[in-house]
């Protein structure tokens, strides 16, 4: 047999289509794994899907142009900040990029039950797309520190939820991030990240927040934390904050303000 399977089983049924867009409509994608193993490719559908994204990156695919493009989603700004956040989380939870995440049903699962959590209704193709789009145009650059310096447990908790999950929240040292579906808002650092964090659910500019969420007035906001190794540095500790400020651009890190 001429060629790589996987390149033949795209050709036959990709109707124009993008190899991004292959991998994520779970229909078509069915129909390419069923024909990559006909044509001898032994492998798992995770291990199909990225050899399809490999052969890509390799320029092995130039003649197989997109033809038939995929139209744009009126709705990709109601849920490109969920994207981008429960990626983040993943890919320091599993240490795998963002290829890895969406080529493999597993961890695509995932994906798509934080995206549910995040911004309810999205669809899962639209947000696997997104991902993979926002890799491919840079949008979704790599955070070296995050994946050197892997954290112990990462979360996310609803704010309206905060009052009454706060003890999940480790008293050991991380990072934590506000954001909504629109923004990164802050961006802080800790010794003690429960004790940080209750810091600002104390104040009284919190307690407006809420009550603005619960008058539909304020986007539904989280809280995401990375618990990291208690062996951390305070040098190392401030290099992941300013990491991750510069990945995010938060709205208050920005403006030399505190989330108080």
């Amino acid at each position: 047999m001429n060629g790589s399977p996987v390149k033949l089983a795209f050709k036959l049924v990709r109707d124009g289509r993008s190899p991004e867009y292959v991998i994520c409509d779970k229909s078509l994608n069915a129909t390419f794994q069923i024909e990559a193993r006909r044509l001898g490719f032994n492998g798992t559908e995770a291990q199909v899907n990225i050899e399809l994204m490999n052969l890509r990156k390799q320029g092995k695919l130039k003649d197989c142009p997109t033809r038939n493009r995929k139209k744009p989603d009126p709705n990709r700004n109601r849920y490109l900040n969920a994207v981008l956040n429960a990626m983040r989380i993943i890919e320091r939870q599993l240490g795998k990029n963002v290829d890895d995440v969406i080529c493999d049903p597993a961890t695509q699962s995932q994906f798509d039950a934080m995206i549910q959590f995040l911004s309810p209704g999205a669809s899962q193709f639209e947000t696997q797309y997104a991902a993979l789009s926002l890799r491919k145009t840079n949008q979704l650059q790599p955070e070296p520190i995050g994946q050197i310096i892997r954290s112990v447990t990462s979360n996310i908790i609803a704010l309206t939820e905060l009052d009454q999950r706060i003890k999940e929240v480790p008293e050991r040292p991380g990072v934590y991030i506000f954001f909504d579906d629109q923004i990164t808002q802050y961006v802080g650092k800790a010794d003690k990240l429960r004790h940080r964090i209750n810091q600002h659910i104390s104040t009284w500019s919190y307690r407006e927040l809420i009550r603005r969420i619960h008058e539909g007035r304020q986007s539904k906001t989280f809280v995401a934390y990375h618990e990291l190794p208690v062996t951390l540095t305070p040098k190392e500790l401030r290099a992941y904050e300013t990491e991750l400020i510069r990945s995010r651009n938060p709205e208050h890190n920005r403006a030399g303000r505190t989330l108080q």
